[in-house]
């Protein structure tokens, strides 16, 4: 199954309430999403992990995004936020005009 993308409720709850999110899942899931016409979150972390079939190489990338975002203070997350907000609104008006 390593060739499977599967989008989970967790993703599309992220997308519904207009929240950044990260995906802790198989490869190829955030291409999944980009072929679909969502938008993802390159301009703000490494999404590298993504591509990485190996799967502890990939949960090591996916610790240092995570451990990139914990180290932001309030006013970056602020700011950074604000920047997102079109991505944001495009996925979520993406997911609303899907069959």
């Amino acid at each position: 199954m390593k060739d499977v993308v599967f989008i989970t409720e967790k993703t599309y709850k992220s997308i519904y309430v207009c929240q950044p999110f990260i995906i802790v899942g198989n490869t190829y899931s955030l291409k999944k999403l980009k072929e679909l016409g969502f938008k993802t979150f390159s301009n703000w972390w490494d999404e590298s992990y993504d591509d990485e079939i190996d799967f502890e190489k990939r949960m090591e990338k996916i610790t240092k995004v995570l451990e990139d975002i914990a180290s932001w203070d309030f006013d970056k997350c602020s700011d950074i936020r604000k920047e997102m907000r079109d991505v944001l609104i495009h996925n979520y008006n993406q997911m609303l005009t899907k069959d």
